[in-house]
């Protein structure tokens, strides 16, 4: 019952506000104006990452209301996943009513990402059974700022296309919920379902035509919310058992922002120069639809996340 809850409560508050949120913005005149990568061609209001924000900090409150104990023995855990949430929702929300460049946004998240693993929330081994124990060590901060900040531009960069993001994301989510029901863990629980729910009820308004985007908003919040779940350490584990599993979960958008660098490095771009190379946009001159790319990519997460599920069967046994 609270797993139904937490899911539907996060979708119910971002389907009831998004539409005011969308008033607001066109009263605002908060609007995704075109650039290198966006390639919609009638104005289109953002900040729909404020609706996708209240839903995921709504069904969490649920969580915490439903199961007391739950907020006692993830305090820490909690504390830092909200904190660092709420910190890249703001820096979202003042890029896209102000505008900041590429290199404020950059260090802002590193600091974000500095925070973050003081609270434990760091990439200290990677293991495999029988196959692969590196233990960082020294390196393990930076490692885990890296995947971080990385993982926040990925799904930044992923966020070209009409439901491209929360569709993929939607679905990410749910293979977290999973990874956390095999785990026994419900920190991952009550935290994927949140998100789940707040990007696929975004779906209702933002797949194609689209009426709102989610702005940097809701693309750096959603970033840090799967980054942050793929540091976790579940209850009773000394290493992290969902970073690899991450790796391939989150395959498409990792190889499009890795792509993304060693591209605009060849051609001797700054590196957070936008563009329209990104692999959404080659499904679009190949003459697909933005509806059929997006599709596409949910299938793909989709098998990638069966994948995963293997793998981390594999990191179980």
């Amino acid at each position: 019952m609270i797993y139904f809850l937490i899911f539907a409560v996060s979708i119910l508050i971002v389907y009831l506000i998004t539409p005011n949120i969308r008033y607001l913005a066109l009263r605002f005149y908060a609007i995704d104006r075109k650039n290198g990568r966006k390639i919609h061609k009638k104005i289109v209001t953002k900040l729909g990452g404020i609706s996708i924000y209240c839903g995921f900090i709504g069904g969490l409150v649920v969580a915490t209301i439903y199961d007391k104990l739950f907020l006692t023995n993830h305090l820490v855990d909690f504390a830092g996943l909200i904190i660092g949430a709420t910190l890249v929702f703001i820096l979202g929300l003042y890029d896209d009513l102000q505008g900041s460049n590429a290199s404020t946004k950059f260090i802002t998240q590193i600091v974000i990402a500095m925070l973050i693993t003081k609270t434990g929330l760091k990439i200290e081994n990677i293991t495999i059974p029988n196959l692969i124990n590196v233990s960082l060590g020294q390196f393990s901060i930076p490692f885990t700022i890296l995947w971080l900040v990385g993982i926040i531009n990925a799904i930044n960069l992923l966020d070209g296309l009409d439901g491209l993001a929360a569709g993929v994301i939607a679905i990410a989510n749910l293979f977290f919920c999973i990874y956390g029901i095999i785990l026994g863990d419900l920190f991952v629980i009550f935290v994927s379902l949140a998100t789940a729910g707040s990007a696929l009820a975004f779906l209702r308004y933002n797949f194609y035509p689209a009426k709102i985007f989610m702005g940097d908003t809701g693309s750096l919040l959603l970033g840090f919310i799967v980054g942050s779940l793929s540091l976790y350490k579940p209850v009773g584990n000394k290493v992290n058992l969902l970073f690899l599993p991450s790796i391939i979960l989150l395959f498409l958008p990792i190889l499009d922002t890795n792509m993304a660098i060693a591209r605009r490095i060849i051609r001797k771009q700054h590196v957070f120069r936008s563009d329209s190379s990104h692999i959404h946009h080659y499904y679009i001159k190949l003459g697909f639809s933005q509806s059929q790319t997006a599709i596409r990519f949910y299938i793909m997460t989709f098998l990638l996340g069966i994948s995963s599920l293997v793998l981390l069967y594999k990191v179980l046994n």
